[in-house]
């Protein structure tokens, strides 16, 4: 069989829908693996932020405890207070408890600004979990369908890989190991349709010797630009006389 316009175009059309079938079975997994680090820091930061909420919450034991131990020296101070006979050291204890209560009034600001904090980080928790269970679904969705469409388009990639075998038929013997270097270097852009006298690939402009080569067909024909296996579009084929060739 001659490698004339028509089974280079068809030959051309099966490379281009194995590219794109490669293409998207290797964009789904790329994309999914975005998704799944972007999941997988969203639980990270759920995780970030249970464990600063279980820090707040052991601050806010620790200055209830110091309140708690406060509160006890102020009532022992008391209890001084009324047995003390001597007035220096009634008004002693006096400041003292001034002092201890004024200590207690800031730990209870503190413990109010801490409960606060709490209430705002478990409301913010809660967001953040249901964030993160609905983007767990979504994920888990999308790995659903691509796994799913994987089975289906890796078979119609057989049947073209099958397909772009038989066709390469068409390629000389002699010209077969250029073809294929060009193939592995260029791959569903290694031929190139040429329309109104230029290479699709590179628009550069094909000599008329070149032109004819194609209008004869039996051969290959190479872009002396860029490499890329040209044949004729249907446009400048009909143009030429020579009619689908």
């Amino acid at each position: 069989m001659a490698a004339t316009a028509s089974n280079l175009r068809e030959l051309h059309e099966m490379h281009q829908r194995a590219k794109a079938l490669r293409d998207r079975l290797g964009s789904g997994p790329r994309t999914l693996a975005t998704r799944q680090t972007a999941l997988a820091a969203k639980q990270a930061a759920l995780i970030d932020a249970r464990k600063a909420l279980q820090d707040a919450k052991a601050r806010l034991k620790n200055k209830e405890v110091q309140l708690q131990g406060q509160q006890a020296k102020v009532d022992d101070l008391n209890v001084k207070l009324n047995a003390v006979k001597k007035n220096e050291e009634y008004k002693a204890i006096q400041n003292q408890i001034a002092h201890d209560k004024l200590s207690m009034g800031k730990v209870e600001d503190e413990i109010l600004e801490t409960m606060t904090s709490i209430e705002g980080q478990i409301a913010a928790i809660a967001i953040l979990e249901s964030e993160a269970k609905a983007f767990e679904v979504e994920v888990a969705t999308m790995k659903a369908q691509i796994d799913s469409q994987a089975g289906a388009q890796k078979t119609q990639l057989d049947e073209l890989d099958r397909g772009i075998a038989a066709a390469e038929g068409i390629i000389p013997d002699d010209e077969r190991e250029r073809y294929r270097r060009t193939v592995k270097q260029r791959g569903a852009d290694a031929l190139a349709e040429v329309d109104g006298n230029a290479c699709s690939g590179c628009y550069v402009s094909v000599t008329s010797q070149m032109v004819n080569e194609l209008i004869n067909g039996g051969g290959l024909t190479f872009c002396k630009t860029c490499g890329r296996i040209l044949y004729l579009s249907e446009d400048s084929l009909a143009a030429s006389g020579r009619g689908r060739n």
